[in-house]
């Protein structure tokens, strides 16, 4: 255990790193709990001092994995914890939906929606609100570096309940997408809202969080309002989630789904044209697993993706992900590469 003289000779990212390292292996919290409050309290001070910055680093720059997955679950806490005691609670959310995205020729979709209450509908006529007295969405979905460089004073500032202050959601600016011709790309955005609820009510976390209840008609509205007469569009919603782990979530999901997108694209093509392709993992560079696919039939047919792989997480997290897939999809065997100069074949028949 580190303490509090060792603390006081650190860096304020090392003093994070060390606190959250002592509590690394422990159950996943949903609360602060009594041997998390040191962490918790750091983090508190620190985003109350403006030094939003380091505490961004600790949770998506960590010196280990495990310490990172404390120090985002605590910092979450901290920055949407009403800190006054009242009869209502406020909550900022996020909800990250992936956005397949189609089109025969260059194109460009705009992230505004043209019937936010519609949406807003859906979730109340759903029984997904809850005990919610308001709720609000914004008009337009934002893109994860507008809400990765967003302070997290300020937005913990604009996630607490004051009776003489209006509920307003966070207005963030729409970011368009560009879309090439002839290929299907996974495109990430976010969409905020803001919730008052009883303070001793389910929060909106919890009322929407079985996105079974919603998530299919939730997404054909969204689909609709984006979609253009020669562009598809299919929206694929997350449960809203606190800031951070929207963003660790939303993260993981465009590349898994990216993934996905290429592979069965690409393994579709090769199953119609000769047959099984061969296929690689390469996942010895850092920070990236390469999966490639070609055939000794056909030198033509040679695709490679890369996923990427955060600071904070293992390549061992997307090739599980990657190998599930595979295994689901009927790939018999692929090479596998995890270090240099090993190689071996991971068969994926049961």
């Amino acid at each position: 255990m580190t303490n509090d003289s060792q603390i006081t000779n650190m860096s304020p990212y090392e003093q994070l790193m060390a606190l959250a390292n002592d509590l690394a292996g422990k159950a996943p919290i949903g609360r602060v709990s009594a041997d998390q409050t040191p962490l918790y309290n750091l983090v508190d001070t620190f985003v109350d001092s403006g030094m939003s910055d380091v505490v961004k680093q600790a949770c998506w720059h960590p010196n280990s994995i495990l310490s990172g997955r404390v120090t985002r679950q605590v910092a979450d806490v901290a920055i949407t914890a009403n800190r006054k005691q009242s009869a209502f609670r406020l909550d900022l959310f996020v909800m990250p939906i992936i956005l397949v995205i189609g089109s025969q020729k260059r194109n460009t979709i705009s992230t505004i929606l043209n019937d936010v209450a519609a949406l807003s509908d859906i979730l109340e006529s759903l029984g997904v609100l809850g005990h919610c007295k308001n709720f609000g969405l914004a008009n337009c979905l934002t893109d994860y570096e507008a809400l990765h460089q967003y302070p997290l004073d300020s937005w913990r500032l604009a996630g607490q309940y004051d009776e003489l202050k209006n509920m307003t959601v966070l207005d963030f600016p729409g970011h368009p997408i560009d879309v090439s011709a002839g290929v299907e790309v996974a495109h990430l955005r976010f969409l905020c809202g803001v919730a008052l609820s009883p303070a001793s009510a389910p929060s909106v976390f919890e009322s929407a969080g079985d996105i079974g209840r919603w998530g299919i008609k939730f997404a054909e509205a969204v689909s609709a309002q984006l979609s253009k007469a020669d562009c598809s569009v299919l929206a694929l919603p997350r449960p809203p989630r606190p800031l951070i782990r929207s963003l660790e979530e939303g993260y993981w999901a465009v590349r898994e789904i990216g993934f996905q997108l290429f592979a069965s694209n690409a393994i579709n093509h090769a199953r119609l044209k000769f047959g099984e392709p061969d296929v690689s993992i390469d996942a010895s560079a850092g920070g990236r697993v390469l999966t490639r696919l070609s055939s000794l039939f056909d030198d033509s047919f040679d695709r490679t993706y890369d996923f990427p792989v955060a600071p904070y997480e293992s390549n061992d997290q997307a090739l599980e992900t990657i190998d599930q897939f595979f295994r689901d999809i009927g790939i018999q065997r692929y090479q596998l590469k995890v270090s240099k100069g090993e190689e071996k074949y991971v068969n994926c028949e049961p």
